[in-house]
């Protein structure tokens, strides 16, 4: 493939050659902006994937950040993927390893909580919750499960290509008043609303109360009784059938990226590295190419931001006013970061303490989990967090992943991560430095309450809030769902044209990252997606997967598109 060089130094001719010289350009080497390349390369596409970092994956990625460790910034575990994402990517297939867990999660509430195990096993996951917390319990978690199986349908967070549709709409539609009731407690309700219908004693179901808790605020700028978290609930609680479950990606997560980044570039494609975008080019209301902060220019058919709508359009494309509803579209997105990330070096693994000592002998219970809090003191967290304040407690998500995998760490040593929540990311800029060493202390005090000795195990550690996520990802505020999960602004209302998951009102400008649906998480969908809604783009009419088109070029290509709204069934 020829070289592309910067317009300061060609002619208007070299520029129109130029701006054929690749079909489609993305901005953003993160999981879903090479998923959306690895479909384009395959349907015959020249593809260039412009990444501003060294490494790939952006928060789905692995790098080192401890000495001689490799560490995972942002996502950790694989959660579920869909069938079909699956059979096409065929990650297996092309070098990565998965690593079982047979204990998913072990969740702890306070010095005097029982511990629930989330066993990979379904049946003793059962007997754990019957044994543990009694018949009252297991009923009602059996319960809850069938409740949330019908709005997990309306959410549809796993089905490729289709477009969505308004929650408003879908919520008319549901079959009996009793349905649309359901999913509007479900949806508009506070996640509190839903727990309390199936786990209402605060004595006997304390723990699966907290944990429920906890799972309805990680991806909101919500506290558990603030109406709207119950869509997070929901969203957290859908699964794909029997894939629902948590697996490890051996050599950390990223692995995933180099996995698409290898296909890529053996379909001719390009992945470049530290190539940072500054500038979307738009003519005539079209987007033609890319400016890189070096001032070279780039061109192509198709211009595709794996970057949320703010970053997109209030950055790379300042320059192109969008009309006044559709930029209000796009700042009504809320975005915040209201978590600390803290990565840790160990020379040892640490012990859970006396008051749990019995998962000191189940194999693999300390692999990782949530230390959760109940459900009123995490609302009380919230409430501090909204006023700028630190908050009086920090429920968090840890993982020992080295465990599992120990070529992760050096020799000798074991790493560890911890996630903790309500950090005040809306206080003074200048006040957040120390808040966030302060509120790194309190999730390390947390991990010694359930692990004595934690600290004394500390070689090296890393900490990161928000901010630290927008200025190495290019995240607004940090926010890495790319826009949270709001009931107003998930399903049809993620998108800014209905009928439509990634076409935006710039003609040849795409999105295909986490702020389309489904949403954030390491499903691959958005940029699964997203490359056949190019694709249709590009033939000028619908197109199922597998088929074939012929381009504006004369080239032939395989496409795929998410189906409109008006070919869904």
């Amino acid at each position: 493939m020829a070289s592309i060089s910067s317009t300061s130094d060609t002619s208007d001719t070299s520029k129109s050659n130029a701006s054929t010289q690749f079909d489609s350009i993305v901005i953003g080497g993160g999981h879903n902006g090479l998923a959306t390349a690895t479909v384009l390369a395959r349907n015959g596409q020249r593809v260039l994937v412009l990444e501003k970092n060294a490494y790939l994956g952006g928060m789905g990625g692995t790098r080192e950040i401890l000495k001689g460790c490799r560490n995972e910034v942002g996502a950790s575990c694989l959660f579920p993927l869909s069938k079909e994402i699956k059979d096409y990517f065929q990650f297996e297939q092309h070098g990565v390893e998965l690593i079982p867990l047979p204990v998913m999660a072990v969740n702890l509430t306070g010095k005097t909580g029982r511990p629930l195990i989330f066993y990979k096993n379904a049946l003793k996951l059962a007997l754990g919750v019957m044994k543990n917390f009694g018949p009252g319990a297991m009923l009602g978690f059996t319960r809850f499960i069938k409740f949330c199986d019908y709005p997990a349908q309306v959410l549809d967070r796993f089905t490729p290509r289709k477009a969505p549709r308004s929650l408003a709409e879908l919520i008319a539609e549901a079959p009996t008043p009793e349905k649309r009731a359901q999913l509007e407690l479900a949806f508009y309700g506070s996640a509190m609303d839903i727990i309390d219908k199936f786990f209402p004693d605060k004595v006997k179901h304390r723990e699966l109360r907290s944990s429920m808790a906890f799972a309805a605020v990680q991806a909101t700028f919500k506290g558990p009784y603030t109406k709207g978290s119950g869509m997070c609930l929901i969203y957290t609680m859908a699964q794909d059938g029997s894939e629902g479950l948590m697996q490890r990606v051996k050599g950390g997560i990223g692995k995933l990226s180099d996995s698409l980044a290898d296909q890529i570039e053996a379909l001719g494609g390009e992945v470049r590295r530290k190539q940072q975008v500054t500038k979307i080019i738009i003519e005539n209301n079209k987007a033609i190419g890319v400016e890189l902060k070096n001032g070279e220019q780039l061109f192509a058919n198709t211009i595709i931001s794996n970057l949320d709508k703010p970053a997109t359009f209030n950055r790379l494309a300042a320059d192109h006013p969008l009309e006044v509803e559709v930029q209000q579209q796009v700042d009504k997105f809320e975005h915040r970061g209201a978590y600390v990330h803290m990565l840790f070096k160990l020379s040892g693994l640490p012990n859970y303490g006396k008051h749990i000592d019995k998962l000191n002998r189940i194999p693999y219970a300390q692999f990782g989990g949530a230390m959760v809090i109940d459900p009123e003191e995490s609302q009380r967290c919230y409430e501090q967090c909204k006023k700028g304040e630190l908050p009086p407690s920090v429920p968090l998500a840890f993982q020992f992943p080295s465990l599992m995998d120990p070529t992760l760490a050096p020799e000798g040593f074991h790493i560890a991560s911890a996630y903790g929540f309500y950090f005040p990311c809306d206080a003074e800029k200048s006040l957040r430095g120390k808040m966030r060493d302060q509120f790194g202390e309190m999730i390390m005090d947390h991990m010694e309450l359930h692990m004595p000795g934690f600290k004394n195990l500390i070689v090296d550690k890393a900490i990161f809030s928000a901010d630290h996520f927008a200025t190495m990802e290019g995240a607004t505020n940090g926010d890495w769902t790319h826009g949270l999960l709001h009931p107003d602004q998930m399903i049809g209302d993620r998108c800014l044209i209905e009928g439509t998951g990634h076409t935006t009102p710039i003609e040849s400008l795409f999105l295909c990252g986490s702020s389309c649906h489904p949403g954030p998480g390491v499903t691959f969908l958005p940029g699964y997606n997203c490359a056949y809604e190019v694709m249709e783009n590009i033939s000028g009419m619908p197109v199922k997967a597998d088929s074939k088109v012929t381009n504006k070029a004369g080239k032939t290509s395989g496409a795929a598109k998410p189906e409109s709204a008006k070919h869904a069934a």
